[in-house]
């Protein structure tokens, strides 16, 4: 199996998985407080992971790998994630959820910067029109109506990308799925002491529907999406390997649409074309100056 069809792949699994665990997370959410459904995803996720890939022969990670890993981890899921399900707890639908973290190339465009990759002049244009797109958002009503809830999800998205920018700058185990479940070790801890600290108490009692969702998130989102997100990091550009942003709102907004009654706000639709629009700038602005090819030999 080439390098290019093994991109190609994982690049699919993001686009089409990612998309469908906004409304599992809302699901989900029902019977279950949102920082100990991300905590023991990513534990069960991470534990999973690293057994099974030590029963195949690999190595654990030694304890600096770990340690980068975790740190990794903590960034990109812990804040990452853990900002999603709290906003989504405040009652930020789905879809809107999605765009908003459609955001994540941008914020991580900004922060490659701090390592000496700042943004072309073609990358500077999408920059402006992808903000655009988040300050047309803030006008939304049902941002209006949660502003703690959209605040989560702009750290989120911040989050999401600082951690994608360190990936390959962090020293890592050099097996995918090792560093992978390191890094989801790292964030369920992050979110444990989340938990701890607010005072958020465990559920009482799970519904069935919320069990189903969690068994989804776990099995997609984590152990799959998340593995396949991991094994592009290092292999392409941040603005390739995060473009799943510009496809995950509409499979986000079509499914909140149809199983979860959520509406379409006017702002939505302005914001939608901003923003994905100044993201495709971006990504085909750094293609042109590295190919696909080249950047995953």
């Amino acid at each position: 199996m080439s390098e290019r069809f093994k991109v190609g792949l994982a690049l699919l699994s993001t686009y089409t998985i990612w998309g469908s665990t906004y409304l599992g997370m809302n699901y989900a959410l029902q019977s279950i407080p949102p920082l100990h459904l991300a905590a023991f995803r990513f534990l069960a996720a991470s534990t999973i992971m690293m057994l099974f890939m030590r029963w195949r022969g690999a190595a654990f990670p030694s304890g600096r790998e770990l340690f980068g890993g975790m740190a990794v981890g903590m960034i990109l899921l812990g804040l990452g994630n853990g900002g999603v399900v709290l906003g989504l707890h405040y009652n930020i639908p789905t879809g809107l959820t999605a765009l908003i973290l459609a955001s994540s190339p941008i914020w991580a465009a900004l922060f490659a910067g701090f390592w000496g990759m700042w943004p072309n002049r073609r990358e500077v244009i999408g920059l402006v029109v992808g903000f655009l797109g988040v300050i047309v958002l803030r006008f939304d009503g049902q941002i209006q109506a949660s502003p703690v809830g959209f605040l989560f999800l702009m750290l989120a998205a911040m989050g999401w990308a600082l951690g994608t920018v360190l990936i390959p700058r962090v020293k890592q185990s050099s097996n995918a799925y090792m560093a992978s479940g390191a890094q989801m070790f790292g964030a369920s801890i992050t979110l444990f002491a989340a938990a701890l600290i607010t005072g958020e108490q465990g559920a009482q009692t799970v519904s069935a529907t919320s069990w189903w969702a969690f068994g989804y998130l776990l099995v997609f989102g984590s152990l799959i999406g998340f593995t396949a997100y991991s094994y592009l990091v290092p292999r392409v550009r941040p603005a390739l390997a995060i473009s799943s942003a510009y496809v995950n709102p509409m499979v986000a907004v079509l499914l909140g649409t149809m199983l979860n009654h959520e509406s379409i706000s006017a702002y939505m639709l302005y914001a939608l074309p901003l923003i994905i629009g100044g993201v495709l700038l971006m990504s085909f602005a750094k293609l042109k100056k590295q190919p696909i090819a080249e950047a995953a030999a």
